[in-house]
């Protein structure tokens, strides 16, 4: 009963917070930008409905995913490598060694979205990793022309040709991504709490990068969602 009460409070918070971003954004564009708790909070939140109702193995792979990531973004933001240049701004709260801590929540939400496309394909151990890899870094397509655009989340030392974003970054994705890849993934269920965070997440972003007149990410976000709800009607088609 108290899991229940848990998991209907986080997703109430989740639409909350979804739903006043998206109306901000039109009402109040400065606001929507300016306030700095609920970036971090929204993150938060949506990682641990990606959590709930798992087999506690798949949870502790996806805090794994999280921890691999930050670490990847500490060794990143420290050396150059293998993201390239950059820093974080104070926008998404309590930092680690120049990161923010809820970069956490940020790779367990992308892998959780990776896993719940990929989830029942039957891919053998070499190609999993691979067109895992390819998924999250389509998803950095996406997000980070919004992250270091327009939102001011990170800010990149050298600019690249892809909204100011280096070759490197996408490189550094396709390694580390590839690196999560690897963990074993077999015990994986997509439940409808992982579906709300990896659908509403992608039209979140997509919104936004409209209202900033950012069109290939948002063709590119709008292919995520079509393959996501593709592959998922397929499967309960399947099933039923």
């Amino acid at each position: 009963m108290i899991i229940k009460i848990i998991y209907s409070l986080l997703t109430l918070i989740f639409f909350i917070l979804f739903g006043g971003g998206l109306l901000s954004q039109i009402l109040n564009p400065e606001l929507f930008k300016n306030t700095s708790w609920t970036p971090p909070v929204f993150i938060l939140v949506a990682s641990l409905i990606c959590l709930m109702n798992k087999n506690p193995k798949t949870i502790i792979f996806l805090l794994l995913a999280g921890i691999l990531g930050f670490i990847s973004e500490i060794i990143g933001v420290k050396t150059g490598f293998p993201y390239g240049e950059y820093f974080y701004t104070e926008t998404l709260g309590i930092k680690i060694f120049d990161v923010p801590i809820v970069l956490i929540s940020s790779w367990i939400i992308i892998t959780t979205f990776s896993l719940d496309i990929l989830n029942s394909l039957h891919l053998n151990k070499f190609f999993f990793p691979i067109l895992f890899s390819i998924i999250c870094t389509t998803y950095d397509l996406l997000i980070d022309p919004l992250m270091s655009g327009p939102l001011n989340y990170w800010e990149w030392n050298n600019h690249g040709y892809y909204f100011g974003i280096p070759v490197s970054n996408f490189l550094g994705w396709i390694i580390v991504s590839a690196i999560i890849g690897c963990l074993p993934w077999k015990n994986y269920e997509t439940n409808k709490f992982s579906l709300i965070i990896s659908f509403s997440l992608p039209i979140f972003f997509v919104y936004t990068a409209l209202l900033n007149m950012l069109i290939f990410p948002s063709i590119i976000g709008i292919l995520l969602i079509v393959i996501l709800f593709t592959k998922n009607t397929l499967k309960r088609r399947v099933i039923n």
